[in-house]
């Protein structure tokens, strides 16, 4: 993410991916796509993204894996674009509040994976 003065304040690298991920919130329950992936969070494509601060509890599975991913995250910003713009893609970015020790050594796995395949990959 970066600021204003054009700033990178992400600690982590976000990979591109296409996950599909079902997400809860009180009342609401969501099925959409996780478009992007870091070690602290996703952002969820979505038309009609949580309010900011909404906590909500996320569920997937990495492409390759059977292991259920169960974690918490909490919105922490949002892209309400209008139908028909291409600039950016309407969602949120979901920060993860307790992601359980037990399952992160499959993020860690996933995200080395990604990684791996990211140096692979011939620059311009």
């Amino acid at each position: 993410m970066t600021n204003p003065q054009g700033i990178e304040k992400r600690k982590d690298p976000r990979f591109d991916v296409q996950i599909k991920v079902d997400y809860e919130s009180k009342d609401i329950f969501e099925s959409n796509y996780m478009m992007n992936i870091s070690r602290g969070g996703v952002f969820i494509r979505t038309d009609n993204p949580l309010p900011m601060h909404s906590s909500l509890t996320l569920r997937f599975t990495f492409p390759d894996s059977s292991v259920a991913i169960e974690t918490a995250g909490e919105v922490v910003w949002t892209y309400d674009m209008k139908k028909g713009s291409v600039t950016v893609s309407p969602g949120m970015g979901i920060r993860f509040t307790a992601f359980p020790e037990e399952l992160r050594t499959y993020l860690e796995g996933y995200l080395k994976k990604l990684s791996d395949q990211k140096k692979k990959e011939p620059r311009e």
